[in-house]
């Protein structure tokens, strides 16, 4: 593979920076991911539980362990779908006339950097999701992650893996686009706040750990906020072979989850994917921009 040169770096260094960031987060996150799959998931029954009651259901299933059932499937899919992600958008962002200079202000074009670095890094993201789910409801007897790849497979078929894709891109294009351009937008406002930054030697502001992790920490939670009602949709279409109630599709699981719950069932997980969103993009950024430089 050629390296390209960008400002800030070469494509190798995206890839690899943002492989390392994507692991990092999404594995320092999982125990309270798995919870908030918890949280917004039907029961077999038709219940949902509190966080507390999901809290305990962990718990006394799998004991400490159940937090961390589907880690691998997470390992294993995290790395390459953030590897496609951070270059995709550094890509398109140069590609915009988007610098990384502190002064540089563009909201819009790294928004839609965002847009199209989350389209293609689902493609991978959304199989590892069902499989992750699967696991963390713990709800039919998977021995492990190949164990579940080849009983989804055999029973509910191939699409099964990409089940809210639609939802998936629905959500996270919105949260993609908020998520970069809040994050862009909050590092130029605490380096203006702070005065003229040092640079180095590609005129960017030098590594500032505090800066990335306010920064990526306020995005997470704006752009979670706004996109809490598609995140329960797709939690509920990725695991309906499990909970036996079945979902056409993105709209109909929305016009559902709104005729029967509510715009309690719109926010359900909301808290929790909060402080999930906010800490994930504290560590993501911060790590992606220490390991890039």
């Amino acid at each position: 593979m050629g390296e390209v040169e960008y400002s800030g770096g070469d494509f190798g260094k995206f890839v690899v920076a943002g492989a390392i960031a994507g692991t990092a987060e999404h594995c320092g996150m999982f125990p309270l991911d798995t919870i908030k799959t918890h949280v917004q998931a039907a029961r077999p029954n038709g219940e949902f539980l509190a966080l507390r009651q999901s809290i305990g259901l962990i718990v006394r299933g799998s004991g400490y362990g159940g937090f961390f059932r589907g880690i691998s499937a997470v390992v294993g899919g995290a790395a390459p779908a953030h590897a496609v992600y951070f270059s995709t958008y550094e890509f398109v962002k140069q590609r915009l006339g988007v610098s990384r200079r502190h002064d540089d202000h563009q909201p819009v074009a790294t928004a839609a950097a965002g847009i199209a670095a989350t389209t293609l890094s689902d493609l991978i993201m959304v199989p590892m999701e069902t499989i992750k789910q699967r696991m963390q409801l713990n709800m039919r007897p998977y021995k492990s992650v190949p164990h579940c790849i080849k009983t989804v497979l055999r029973n509910e078929g191939v699409f099964a893996f990409w089940a809210g894709y639609t939802t998936t891109l629905t959500m996270n294009l919105p949260y993609a686009g908020m998520w970069f351009a809040s994050y862009e937008s909050l590092c130029k406002l605490i380096y203006s706040r702070q005065g003229q930054p040092p640079l180095n030697e590609a005129g960017e502001p030098e590594y500032n750990p505090t800066v990335h992790l306010l920064a990526g920490g306020g995005a997470g939670v704006c752009a979670s906020a706004f996109t809490n009602p598609f995140d329960v949709a797709k939690t509920r279409l990725q695991t309906q072979g499990d909970v036996g109630k079945t979902y056409s599709g993105m709209v109909d699981a929305l016009t559902t989850i709104w005729r029967e719950e509510g715009i309690y069932g719109y926010m359900r997980g909301v808290r929790p994917r909060m402080v999930f969103h906010a800490t994930s993009g504290a560590i993501c950024w911060s790590v992606y921009e220490f390991v890039k430089q």
